[in-house]
């Protein structure tokens, strides 16, 4: 009787060594707290291509200081998801080995959860760690552990990826046509609202120009086809230019959320119903 107990006991120790070992194979290499998982510099990255299973491919490009989505449509891009994709090229490692192809399956590797191209680095992102939680990765002919959350970054839904503002950030309002009133900076650069109300301060309209200015939507999608009930139109500078134009916007719904179609991007902007108030209505207080 105890002879048995003492072989359970030994072919459990076996086992967990063997578990052990396939886990933490020979050759792990435990990394200093902080290496990175790639060699690249941040501002060093031009271009991000992230693949996943059965979606579609997603390409983002920068242009100056700013990136655009070029794939699968093109559009202004999120800069705050874009900035996750390209801090994953800091991410910490905690441990990475070298492995051949053949092994890549039990790592969750082949085929990977996505892959993520920054400029031409590939990153592989496969299964979780059974025991700490991390997740394996394939960088550079190695298979590396990083902390699991990161992957959110390269998991995040393609419309994610659109950016919530409502009009880029370096445009300068130069006026607006409303359905009820029109609003127009002057010579001196005063803002003029026509028809005029009494008692509307200078202010007010300030800050009304700031919601446009700064408005940021809940949510981002490709345009539905219900059709615009009025209409906007913003005429605006770019930066530095002096060169005027036009954008104009579809209002498609004022509740339960204040829905803006702006058509030269083919895309809805959802806003709380209280923001819509805001955006469309110019009156004393």
């Amino acid at each position: 009787m105890k002879n048995r107990w003492l072989l359970n006991i030994g072919l459990a120790l076996l086992v967990g060594a063997l578990v052990l070992i396939a886990i933490y194979r020979p050759g792990a290499q435990q990394e200093p707290v902080g290496t990175p998982l790639t060699a690249l510099a941040a501002d060093s990255i031009q271009r991000i291509r992230l693949l996943r299973p059965k979606q579609p491919e997603i390409v983002l490009e920068k242009s100056g200081a700013d990136w655009r989505l070029t794939a699968p449509r093109t559009a202004r891009a999120n800069q705050f998801r874009v900035n996750e994709l390209v801090g994953l090229a800091a991410t910490p490692v905690s441990t990475r080995f070298p492995a051949t192809p053949a092994e890549f399956g039990k790592y969750g590797l082949d085929p990977p959860l996505a892959t993520l191209f920054l400029n031409d680095a590939e990153i592989r992102f496969g299964g979780i760690h059974p025991l700490n939680n991390q997740l394996y990765v394939l960088h550079a002919g190695q298979v590396q552990l990083i902390p699991t959350s990161v992957f959110r970054a390269a998991s995040a839904p393609l419309n994610d990826f659109l950016s919530t503002s409502l009009v880029e950030d370096k445009t300068k309002p130069l006026a607006f046509k409303f359905p009820a009133f029109s609003l127009k900076q002057n010579e001196q650069g005063a803002w003029v609202r026509t028809p005029e109300l009494e008692g509307l301060g200078s202010d007010q309209v300030n800050r009304f120009v700031d919601e446009w200015r700064y408005a940021r939507a809940l949510s981002v999608a490709p345009h539905t086809g219900k059709p615009a009930k009025e209409r906007v139109t913003l005429t605006v500078t770019d930066g530095d230019s002096d060169q005027p134009r036009v954008i104009e916007f579809g209002i498609i719904a004022y509740k339960p959320e204040f829905v803006v179609l702006r058509k030269d991007e083919n895309l809805e902007y959802q806003f709380p119903e209280e923001t819509g108030a805001r955006l469309m209505q110019l009156k004393p207080e």
